[in-house]
C-alpha cells in the first residue's frame, strides 16, 4: 500500500497470478517470483519507491522488457521487481549535435523510428532491440549485429540520470562530452542493476551512412567460414556486421517465418555488411568475396535489393526463436573467443555436445568472436537438465582456456556468476565488490548477481570497515585521497553513500580535476609528516636496485604547464610488475605520498601537488607483449609510448587511432590515465572506447586485472573505464590491451582559409555532409605560421 501511494493503485501488482510473467526472463531456466512489481513513471517516483523499500530494508530488481539471457532481471530473495516500461518518452532530440534524450523504458527500435527522417540512427542493435529497451541495454551494456565496427552501448550512451539505491538522483556523463572527474557512466553501464537504476538517457546518434553493401557466403564446413571470418579481419577489412549460422541453424530458420532461401545443404553460411561512402565500396565487397572464395565459399554474392537484405537480416535476428522447431527448450551460451581461435573452439563445442548426446547449433557474432551456441533439451527431462549445465560449464572453460571471457553481451547475472572466477583473481572480485559498495552500501540494489555468493560475503566485510570519512585504511585498496588532504568535490550522494571508497577519490568538478598523489595507507599521525630521502632511497633500492632510484630529479619538461610541478624527493623505477606492487606497497606501509609516472608529461595537470615523496616511473616497464592481426588486438606494458607501440603494429597494417597532445614522448599508461583524445577522436573516439584489458597495482601493493583480452567483454564491471581518465589517483596501471583498426589504405588532409565565420559555416557543412571526416580543426593564423602554413593576419585555417 506504501508503494501504492507513491506511483498509483493501478501501478502495483502483487497477486500471485499477476506476478508468473515476472518471475523470469527470456532465459526461463531461473525462476523466482517477486513479492510484488512496481510501475514508476517518472524519475522522480523511481527514487520515492526507492527511498520507500531501502527504509524497509527490501531488495529491488529493475527490469525492461524481460528479454535478458542471463537471469539478471529476477527478483532474488521476495525483492520487489521496479518495472520500467512506463516510462517510454523520447524527450529530446538534438539534430545539430546528433543526440536524443529518452526515458529508459523506451524501446530500442523506436529511437532509429523516431530519428529516420533526419538521416540518424541509433547504432546498438540486439537481435531483440523490437522489444527491448535502453536501459536494458544499458544494464547489459548489449551489443548486436552492428558493434563490430561502430561499439556498444557504453560507445553510444553520453549521460544517464541515476536513482541510486536510497533514492539520490544523480547525473553521470561520460568524458566524451568533456566531463571531468572519474568515468562514472562508464563503470555503471553493464552493471546489471546493481549500482541503481537509470531513469534517462542521453543517446549518441549516428549518421546512416549512403552505401551498404551485404554479402552472403555460404560454406561447406564450419571450420571453412570460421577460418575466412579470420582472414578478412586480418586483410584490414572493418566490415559493420560479420554474423556466422550453421547448418543446423540455417535449417530451422528455413522453416521458419524467417526463411530468407538459406541454401539447406550447407554446413554454414556469413552474412557480411560494408558501409561507408560509395566511393571503393564495391572494391572493398570484391576483397571479401575473394577472401570467401579462397577459404573454399561454394558460393559468394551480394544481396539482390534492399528487400533481400532486410529479409537475410530478419532471419539472422529471428534464428533464436526459430531454435524452438528443434527441441522444446534451449540454453543460450554467450561467450566470447579471440578471433583467431575461432575454428578449435568451434570445434569443441561440437565434441562437447556429442559427448553429452545433445543437439547444438550456433549463430553468432563472428566478426567479435562472440558465440551463442544454443544447447537444445527438453526441461522435463532431469538428466536433459543435468547434462545440459555440465556442457554448458564446459564450453565456458573452453572459451577462457583459448584466451576468451564468460560473456560478451548477455551479462554475468544470476545464470553465470559461478563462473566469474574462471577469469577474475579473488583480488579483482574484492576491488569490483569495493566498488559496488560504493554505489550500493546498502546491498539492496539487484543482490545476487554477477558476483559469486561465496565472494558475497565480501561485500558485508567492504561494507564493515572502517569509514572512508576516518582517513585512508591500511589495507584498502582503493583507499586514495587528494595529496592536500581536503576533501573531494562536491558530487556529495555517491560520497555520501560512503562506506568503501567514492568518498575517497575526487570526482567530477573542473576545480577538483587534478592529478592527486596517492597516498599511504595508513591512518593520519606524528610519524606521516616526517620523510627522509635517505631513508627511503635504501628501502626503494632494495626492491628494485640501487641503479634505480634517483634523489632529487630533474623531471623532464611537460606538455601542459598550468601548474608548477612540485619537485619530488625520489624516483623509482621498477622493471617488473611484481617490483612496482612491492614499490605500492612499501609506500602504503610507510605512509608516503606517490605519484606514478609515465613520461612525466602530464603530472601538473590540475591542481598543484602539495607534498610528493616518491616518484614510480613506468620506463622500464616498456616491453611490448603481443599483437594477433586477426585479432584486432595488442598488449604491451605501460611504458611503451604511443609512438613505438604504432610503428610495432604498421607491419600488420594496423594502428592504435589515438592522437593526445604528444612530442613523440607519451606512454600507452600516461595516454590511458589521462584520458586524453586529439583532433582524431571525432572519427575514432578516445583512449575509452580502445581500452579492452589491464592490470593495475593498487595502492596496497595488490595486482589487479580489469577487462580481458578480447573485443567484447561484459563479464563482471568495466574497472577499465574507472581507471582510464583517474590521472593516476586510482592506482598504477602496468599492462594495457587494446582493440586496434585496420590501418587507413589513404589519408587526405584538406586545408581551406578564410575568415572565422566562414571557416566556422564549412567546418558545419563537412560535418552535416555523410562523408565521415575523422578530424575537422580550426587553427589560428600564428599557429598556422608554426606548422608551416602560410596564410592572411587575420584568417584562419580550416
Amino acid at each position: 500500500e506504501n508503494l501504492r501511494a507513491i506511483v498509483g493503485q493501478d501501478a502495483v501488482l502483487s497477486e500471485p497470478s499477476e506476478l508468473i510473467v515476472y518471475e523470469c526472463d527470456g532465459l526461463p531456466q531461473h525462476k523466482y517470483p517477486p513479492r510484488a512489481v512496481v510501475f514508476p513513471s517518472s524519475t522522480e517516483q523511481t527514487a520515492a519507491v526507492m527511498r520507500a523499500l531501502a527504509d524497509a530494508g527490501v531488495p529491488f530488481t529493475p527490469r525492461g522488457a524481460g528479454t535478458g539471457l542471463s537471469g539478471g532481471a529476477l527478483a532474488l530473495n521476495r525483492g520487489v521487481v521496479i518495472e520500467l516500461a512506463r516510462m517510454r518518452k523520447i524527450l529530446s532530440i538534438d539534430e545539430e549535435n546528433r543526440t536524443a534524450v529518452v526515458q529508459t523504458g523506451v524501446v530500442n527500435a523506436h529511437v532509429s523510428k523516431a530519428v529516420a527522417h533526419l538521416g540518424l540512427h541509433y547504432v546498438p542493435d540486439p537481435s531483440s532491440q523490437g522489444t527491448c529497451t535502453i536501459g536494458g541495454n544499458i544494464a547489459e551494456n548489449a551489443g548486436g549485429i552492428h558493434c563490430l565496427k561502430y561499439g556498444t552501448t557504453t560507445d553510444h550512451v553520453i549521460g544517464a540520470r541515476v536513482v541510486l539505491a536510497g533514492g539520490e538522483i544523480v547525473d553521470l556523463g561520460s568524458s566524451e562530452r568533456g566531463t571531468t572527474g572519474y568515468d562514472l557512466l562508464g563503470v555503471f553501464v553493464g552493471s546489471e542493476g546493481t549500482f541503481g537504476i537509470a531513469t534517462e538517457a542521453t543517446l549518441r546518434l549516428v549518421p546512416v551512412p549512403p552505401a551498404v553493401r551485404t554479402l552472403l557466403a555460404e560454406f561447406p564446413e564450419v571450420n571453412d567460414a570460421s577460418h575466412a571470418v579470420s582472414a578478412i579481419i586480418a586483410a584490414g577489412v572493418m566490415p559493420a556486421a560479420l554474423e556466422m549460422m550453421d547448418g543446423e541453424i540455417i535449417r530451422a530458420v528455413e522453416a521458419s517465418v524467417f526463411a530468407a532461401g538459406l541454401s539447406l545443404d550447407i554446413g554454414a553460411a556469413l552474412l557480411v555488411e560494408l558501409d561507408g561512402i560509395e566511393a571503393g565500396i564495391d572494391d572493398e565487397a570484391e576483397r571479401v568475396k575473394s577472401i570467401c572464395l579462397e577459404y573454399r565459399a561454394r558460393s559468394c554474392r551480394l544481396a539482390r535489393g534492399e528487400a533481400e537484405r532486410k529479409k537475410l537480416w530478419a532471419a539472422r535476428k529471428g534464428a533464436f526463436g526459430a531454435v524452438g522447431r528443434i527441441a522444446p527448450d534451449s540454453m543460450i551460451q554467450d561467450a566470447v573467443v579471440p578471433r583467431s581461435r575461432l575454428p578449435e573452439v568451434l570445434a569443441e563445442a561440437y565434441r562437447i555436445s556429442a559427448k553429452y548426446q545433445l543437439r547444438l547449433a550456433n549463430v553468432f557474432h563472428a566478426g567479435d568472436g562472440n558465440l551463442h551456441p544454443l544447447i537444445c533439451f527438453d526441461s522435463r527431462s532431469s538428466d536433459d537438465v543435468r547434462r545440459v549445465k555440465e556442457a554448458g560449464r564446459e564450453l565456458m572453460e573452453t572459451c577462457v582456456s583459448a584466451g576468451g571471457t564468460i560473456t560478451g553481451e548477455h551479462g554475468v547475472g544470476l545464470d553465470k556468476r559461478d563462473f566469474l572466477p574462471l577469469i577474475f583473481s579473488d583480488d579483482d572480485m574484492d576491488t569490483m565488490l569495493r566498488v559496488r559498495a560504493a554505489f550500493d552500501p546498502t546491498r539492496l540494489c539487484n543482490p545476487g548477481k554477477i558476483i559469486p555468493l561465496l565472494r558475497g560475503c565480501g561485500e558485508a566485510r567492504v561494507l564493515s570497515e572502517p569509514r572512508a570519512d576516518r582517513g585512508p585504511q591500511a589495507g584498502s585498496p582503493l583507499g586514495v585521497v587528494d595529496a592536500t588532504g581536503s576533501p573531494p568535490g562536491p558530487s556529495t550522494s555517491l560520497q555520501q553513500r560512503g562506506a568503501a571508497s567514492l568518498k575517497n577519490w575526487e570526482v567530477d568538478t573542473p576545480e577538483r580535476r587534478s592529478h592527486s598523489a596517492l597516498e599511504g595507507g595508513k591512518a593520519a599521525g606524528p610519524s606521516r609528516g616526517y620523510f627522509d630521502p635517505d631513508d627511503a632511497a635504501k628501502q626503494l633500492s632494495a626492491i628494485v636496485g640501487v641503479a634505480h632510484v634517483t634523489e632529487s630529479p630533474s623531471l623532464p619538461a611537460p606538455v601542459s604547464t598550468c601548474n608548477p610541478v612540485h619537485p619530488s624527493s625520489v624516483v623509482a623505477t621498477p622493471g617488473s610488475i611484481e617490483e612496482a606492487g612491492e614499490l605500492m606497497k612499501l609506500a602504503s606501509s610507510e605512509g608516503w605520498s606517490l605519484v606514478p609516472s609515465g613520461a612525466s608529461t602530464w603530472l601538473n595537470a590540475g591542481n598543484p601537488i602539495e607534498r610528493v615523496n616518491v616518484v614510480i616511473s613506468t620506463a622500464r616497464l616498456n616491453k611490448f607483449l603481443d599483437h594477433e592481426p586477426a585479432d584486432l588486438v595488442a598488449s604491451a606494458q605501460s611504458g611503451v609510448t604511443l609512438k613505438t607501440f604504432n610503428q610495432t603494429l604498421a607491419a600488420g597494417g594496423q594502428w592504435l587511432p589515438l592522437d593526445p597532445p604528444d612530442d613523440g614522448r607519451a606512454t600507452i599508461g600516461g595516454v590511458v590515465a589521462t584520458g586524453l583524445g586529439g583532433a582524431q577522436k571525432c572519427g575514432y573516439g578516445l583512449p575509452r572506447n580502445f581500452v579492452i584489458g589491464m592490470r593495475v597495482v593498487l595502492p596496497d601493493g595488490k595486482i589487479v586485472k580489469a577487462g580481458g583480452r578480447v573485443v567484447k567483454n561484459v563479464a563482471g564491471y568495466d574497472l577499465c573505464k574507472l581507471f582510464t581518465g583517474s590521472y593516476g589517483t586510482l592506482g598504477l596501471i602496468i599492462e594495457l590491451t587494446f582493440k586496434l583498426r585496420p590501418r587507413p589504405a589513404k589519408e587526405v588532409t584538406v586545408l581551406a582559409t578564410g575568415s572565422l565565420e566562414a571557416a566556422l559555416k564549412a567546418a558545419q557543412s563537412v560535418h552535416e555532409t555523410r562523408l565521415f571526416p575523422v578530424a575537422i580543426e580550426l587553427v589560428s593564423s600564428a599557429l598556422a605560421h608554426r606548422i608551416g602554413v602560410e596564410i592572411a593576419a587575420g584568417d584562419v585555417l580550416l
